[in-house]
């Protein structure tokens, strides 16, 4: 489940349950309307997710590629990842590239 939130200039998506093959495609859908109105930073709040597979990781990196193909400023921010998801960004070396916060 996804929901939107903040404005064009500042968007939160917010997922919940698990982000995997049967899934990402929609949290790509949803990243890709809101990279559509150019913003410098999208928040994906991750504290209701509780599995986090490599193409949701897929999805992330293809969008923050994207942001930055617009300007290499823009960011793409994870927060609230439970320590089950935290570790995946951990162990793949991601944590840094999306400046995951607590």
């Amino acid at each position: 489940m996804l929901a939107r939130e903040g404005d064009a200039a500042h968007p939160v998506i917010r997922a919940s349950g698990d982000i995997d093959v049967a899934t990402s495609p929609l949290l790509r859908t949803a990243l890709a309307a809101v990279i559509d109105d150019a913003p410098s930073i999208v928040t994906l709040d991750l504290t209701e997710v509780a599995f986090v597979d490599s193409s949701g990781l897929g999805v992330l990196v293809g969008a923050l590629m994207r942001m930055r193909g617009m300007d290499p400023g823009n960011k793409l921010l994870v927060v609230g990842a439970r320590e089950p998801v935290r570790k995946v960004f951990d162990v793949t070396g991601l944590d840094e590239l999306f400046f995951l916060q607590e």
